[in-house]
């Protein structure tokens, strides 16, 4: 899947709006402005359900560039909620693909193939946590490489700091899809 993410080089340095805004105004749903230097302005979405998803069965099919409808989109919220942008006549920007789960749980699991593991699914929000999922795969690689059968009775790791416990098996991949918003929300 392509998220609209675009950039907007005409935005005033001296804008107000030069700050993360997120929020559902009286335009639409909650999109995302986050200033990026003197006079670039990254304007994104949180996939409204008025935004169809672009599914691709092969990653390499996805384009890094926004597509005109994504960028008339994104640029003509914007400029409604932002008086006074300047909006560019042509697509500049970036968009990209991230790999999601049906469910937009990632998977943090071994895989049928003995000594393979996996952490996917993760739609690019658990980039921050990527110090926790380290520490769930070690947990789950030294628990399945010592003999535990994670399929059938799942691993769990304690937090160091916390001591709180997570349950490995909400991760598995063969889990019961969870209830969720089907967006990067969940």
């Amino acid at each position: 899947m392509r998220p609209p993410v675009i950039v907007n080089p005409s935005a005033s340095r001296r804008s107000p709006y030069a700050r993360r805004r997120t929020g559902a105004g009286r335009y639409g749903p909650r999109h995302v402005y986050t200033a990026r230097g003197q006079g670039v302005l990254l304007v994104g979405g949180t996939e409204p359900e008025c935004d169809p998803l672009e599914w691709l069965d092969d990653p390499d099919d996805g384009s890094p560039l926004p597509t005109v409808s994504q960028f008339r989109t994104q640029v003509t919220r914007a400029a409604r909620r932002l008086p006074g942008l300047r909006v560019p006549n042509k697509p500049r920007g970036v968009a990209g693909v991230y790999d999601v789960t049906d469910d937009w749980t990632p998977v943090y699991d071994r895989t049928d193939l003995d000594g393979f593991y996996v952490a996917i699914g993760t739609s690019g929000n658990q980039f921050k946590n990527a110090p926790l999922v380290g520490r769930l795969m070690t947990s789950l690689i030294h628990g399945v490489g010592g003999g535990h059968d994670h399929d059938r009775s799942a691993l769990t790791h304690t937090c160091e700091h916390t001591g709180q416990t997570i349950d490995l098996g909400a991760f598995s991949r063969r889990r019961r899809p969870a209830s969720s918003t089907g967006t990067v929300l969940g």
